[in-house]
Order: structure tokens, then sequence, then C-alpha cells
């Protein structure tokens, strides 16, 4: 289901003066959905409270005139529960970056945004595996440890990787903020997530798949490059380029001399 609970997201913000800061925080404070907003002129830094997606967040900060890269991303609370991001790819221009970040013990938010695919609903699921060697026939079924039939993500009889469905407008994209109380980052670990070719029926069809898979149709794969898959990471939110400009950070993106800058521009603990 959407989320409504704030996250705290921090950019990198090509700033020069208290002019640039003020016509950022125009851009922002005010806003329906955001919290907070502090904005650090020498370390062209501004960092953000709120309920929208990292999309929309980086769209108004990028409406006055200033490229913005997402550095890094935290709960409210103290402690570190855990992050992760998919990095997505598929049949011809489809890609896209889904991120994952345990806000409690019980609340897990799920943000992303996917280019390419046909306007319209399409189902959403972790699947049990990570194999990538065959494609889509190789991730296995949805994430089900505890053997419950398919269900919608408010339903207590559902598989714990029943995301239900993200909806793609008229350009292709679809952009997201979800909030789940059975998904946790750590279940994740090792699996795959699957965008699928058309709408989650969510348990409620007469067709025979409906309580298997929602009838969702074909997964979104591309031969070639395999299932869209999940980089796992338990994090701590040090920032590895913390001490760059937004200038070098989008030079070393552009130059691609920094992956992870582009889908996961964290500085990774691996803490299993």
């Amino acid at each position: 289901m959407d989320s409504k609970r704030p996250s705290k997201l921090e950019f990198a913000v090509q700033m020069t003066s208290e002019s640039c800061a003020d016509a950022v925080r125009a851009a922002l404070e005010g806003k329906s959905g955001v919290t907070s907003v502090t904005v650090d002129v020498r370390r062209e830094e501004v960092l953000v409270e709120s309920a929208l997606t990292i999309a929309e967040v980086q769209a108004l900060i990028e409406s006055t005139g200033r490229r913005a890269v997402l550095k890094g991303m935290g709960g409210s609370e103290p402690a570190n529960l855990g992050a992760a991001v998919a990095m997505l790819s598929g049949a011809g221009s489809i890609q896209g970056v889904v991120r994952f970040l345990q806000l409690s013990e019980k609340h897990c938010l799920i943000d992303g945004t996917i280019d390419g695919l046909e306007p319209g609903c399409h189902g959403l699921h972790v699947h049990t595996l990570g194999d990538l060697t065959q494609d889509c026939k190789s991730c296995g079924e949805h994430y089900n440890p505890f053997g419950k039939q398919h269900g919608g993500p408010g339903d207590s009889e559902r598989h714990v990787g029943d995301l239900g469905n993200i909806v793609a407008g008229p350009d292709g994209r679809a952009s997201f903020r979800l909030e789940d109380d059975q998904l946790k980052v750590w279940d994740v670990i090792g699996r795959s997530l699957v965008v699928d070719g058309g709408e989650d029926d969510l348990g409620r069809g007469t067709h025979p798949l409906s309580k298997q898979t929602g009838n969702s149709g074909e997964r979104c794969v591309h031969k070639e490059t395999g299932v869209w898959f999940i980089w796992v990471l338990k994090i701590t939110f040090y920032l590895r380029f913390a001490q760059y400009s937004v200038n070098t950070l989008v030079l070393l993106w552009k130059k691609k001399e920094l992956l992870p800058l582009a889908v996961f521009p964290f500085y990774c603990i691996v803490s299993f």
C-alpha cells in the first residue's frame, strides 16, 4: 500500500550562494508531503524529510535549474535497520531503480521509478531465488515462506513477496512509494524482484492462477540481460562520496566510473 510515512533523503545539489539555497527552499518548503528542509550551501547538500517519492523530491529540486543527485536515504529510527537496492533492466528501453528501506521492525519502505513499461498496471513481486542463469525461469515462485495463497499487499493471506501493482503512465514511467508490513529488507537477500507484464488481480479473480500468481501475465525480462535482479547489502549511512562536490559526482556518474552512484550511491558496510 502507498506509504505516507516520511523518510530522510540527502541530495548533492549544485549551489554556489545563499540565493541558490533560497531557490531550493522555495521549491520544497510548503509542498504537500514535505516535512522539513535543511540546506548547506558550503557542502552543496540538501536534506529533505518527506513522504514523497525520491523522483518527486528530485524533480522539485531540479525545477530550480540545479542538478541533484541522491546521496543517501534513511528512516527516523535511531538504529540502522538495513537497506537494499534493485537495479532493473528488461526488454527494449525498460530500466529503473527500486530502493528498500527498513523504517522500523514492522515497516519496509519500497521506493522506485521504472521507465519503458507499457501504460497500465503491472504486478510487482519478490521471487524466492536470485538465480539469473535462465532468466525468469530460474528465479522461482513468489517468496512464500509460510505457504499461503496469493493475495494483495493489505491481506493477511498472501505471499510475503506479494507487493501488489505499480502503475505506468502514458509515458511508460511508474513512480511509486509503498510500505509493507510483511516483507523485511533482510527477507530479500539473495532473491529477485520481478515486474510482470500485466495487472495482478490480488487473488480475487476467477482464473485458476489467481490464487497462485494473481494471473498477472508474463514476467518482464530481456533474454540477454536476464531477470531484473536485486543487489542487497545491509548498510550504515556513512557516505563514501561526501567529500565530493555535486559537479564531481555528476561527472563521475556520466563517465560511468562510479556505477553505484547511479543506482545505490551509499558507502555500504556489509554487516551480515
